[in-house]
């Protein structure tokens, strides 16, 4: 019996719910109510569900958003309006958008797998129309047109990220129209567009909002209940034996589209988990599995909210894990410091409830900074790499070559670079880079932009950007012999090649930039990149 999901709260060993006057009103900067799944909203539950949030979002600011987080219309999405079942959709999403009605704040609808079962993108296009028709607003359907994904700048210190998952999971040869108003035709770009933009939004707290989630404790994630064993299927027929049989069919195969073990699914999750496993600032919501969760694990913070009008059973697994398999909704609060914390409401006895309370994104601890001197003498004689690094044996030359390993580690003389007197004093905005490299973009005093690259490479960052896509390895690869390997392969190309391409291309009439070569040293400037960038380089 234990294995067995339950629907009563469950709550995982360390799970610890915070104080309701831990957070107070005036630190909030601002907040989203989180209901998901709500696509039956005629039914009497989820109206008992709505009226509960309802009266929250009339108390609430104009600092806030209401997310739905997808299958906003059972069973199948948005019929045509000649449809014989389009009159009950339109019910079902109208219940759902008399939330709006006297509230300050944005509402934002976002698509779920049901919401494709209506022709796809078609089916898509007429929600989408439809709500913003209702809301009288165009960007209250998100992403617009069927597309991969949107990002939205709440403040300063907060950004909402919006996917759509079952774009990625959908056979795209049964869509011939996806992409067509879309600029990501791929679903390699997409990743690429995400990555693009958790960089840009890599001093904000951000909010990821996606229909289907990377972690679940219930039915999707493979956990089913003892009333699952006995109705596998949507209708309430007992298949006993039967049912067990299907579940395990489930978990162990995947042919299921819509659960966390379908190959699909799988990869999408590996892929997003890669890009944010190594961040602090980012908290993934959604819904698809009925029942509220919140499941921590690998420095991931993921929250099902997923109860609007249907409900299953789930467990609580890791240490700060919680789950509640009834009716509710979650309200996720950021602070003006970009501390986060959610509180999940559930129905218990036709009443709300605050089941549990708990901190995603704590304050940041103020570590003293380390005052560094910023007077520096006007030129250093450095290198790429030390002697250690281009120091081969015999045998290793003549299997790889002799390469640049001698320019990478001959001293040069090079000018000493203060960022706080350069070009009139230069201020750091962002860390960043490629693929292999580590990057640092500046302003000036007049707003213009400056790039400095670090001629040294990244080997463990080219090692989780090109071979390991779908797995978090960045860390683990550090200090070891690949990293060793790749880092004498970038030798086999000229380090200072840059400062001479631009004479050439000169030369021939191509435009090119000019880049200048610099040593920078430690300094308060750098001070809260420093464990980013590892200065001192050149």
């Amino acid at each position: 019996m234990y294995s067995c999901a339950v629907k009563k709260p469950k709550y995982g060993k360390e799970a610890r719910t915070l104080a309701k006057d831990s957070v107070t009103a005036t630190t909030v900067k601002h907040t989203f109510f989180l209901v998901g799944d709500a696509g039956n909203a005629d039914e009497e539950n989820a109206k008992n569900t709505l009226a509960s949030l309802k009266k929250r979002l009339n108390r609430a600011n104009e600092n806030s958003t209401l997310l739905f987080l997808g299958d906003n219309i059972y069973p199948y999405g948005m019929p045509k309006k000649d449809d014989k079942d389009r009159k009950l959709a339109e019910e079902k999403l109208d219940n759902q958008l008399a939330l709006s009605q006297n509230f300050k704040g944005k509402t934002i609808f976002i698509p779920g797998n049901h919401d494709w079962y209506n022709n796809g993108v078609e089916g898509l296009k007429r929600q989408e129309d439809y709500v913003n028709e209702k809301l009288k607003q165009k960007k209250s359907f998100l992403p617009k047109d069927g597309c991969a994904i949107e990002d939205i700048s709440i403040n300063d210190n907060l950004a909402l990220v919006i996917i759509d998952s079952q774009w990625y999971l959908e056979k795209w040869d049964e869509h011939p129209t996806i992409n067509d108003n879309c600029t990501i035709k791929t679903r390699e770009d997409f990743f690429t567009e995400l990555e693009d933009v958790l960089n840009k939004n890599q001093k904000k707290t951000t909010i990821i909002a996606i229909h289907h989630p990377l972690m679940s404790n219930g039915t999707h994630g493979g956990q089913f209940s003892l009333e699952k064993q006995l109705f596998p299927l949507e209708s309430k027929v007992p298949l006993p034996v039967i049912g067990s049989l299907i579940n395990l069919l489930r978990k162990t195969t995947g042919v299921s589209p819509q659960d966390l073990q379908n190959k699909q699914y799988t990869k999408l999750v590996k892929r997003i988990k890669a890009l944010i496993q190594d961040k602090d600032n980012v908290v993934v919501v959604s819904g698809h599995d009925h029942n509220l969760q919140y499941v921590e694990n690998e420095n991931i913070k993921q929250i099902i909210s997923g109860s609007g009008s249907k409900v299953e059973a789930a467990r609580a697994i890791n240490p700060k894990d919680f789950s509640f398999g009834g009716n509710g909704y979650s309200v996720l609060e950021v602070t003006d410091k970009g501390v986060a914390n959610v509180s999940f409401f559930g129905m218990v006895d036709k009443k709300e409830k605050l089941l549990f309370r708990h901190q995603l994104i704590a304050d940041k601890i103020e570590i003293p900074k380390k005052n560094y001197k910023n007077s520096f003498s006007k030129y250093i004689r450095s290198s790429v790499y030390d002697s250690t690094m281009t120091s081969k044996s015999k045998f290793h030359t003549f299997l790889f070559g002799k390469h640049y390993r001698e320019y990478f580690s001959k001293p040069v003389r090079v000018r000493n670079v203060n960022l706080d007197t350069l070009y009139g004093g230069l201020k750091p905005t962002k860390a960043g880079g490629g693929h292999q490299s580590k990057s640092l973009r500046l302003e000036d005093k007049s707003g213009r932009e400056y790039v400095m690259r670090a001629l040294k490479k990244s080997a463990t960052r080219f090692l989780q950007s090109v071979a390991f896509k779908d797995q978090y390895v960045e860390k683990e690869f550090r200090d070891t012999y690949a990293e060793d390997f790749l880092l004498d392969f970038y030798t086999s190309s000229h380090p200072y090649t840059p400062f001479v391409v631009g004479d050439l291309a000169e030369a021939v009439g191509v435009y090119h930039s000019n880049p200048k070569l610099f040593y920078v040293p430690k300094q308060n400037a750098l001070a809260d990149l420093m464990r980013i960038l590892a200065m001192n380089c050149i």
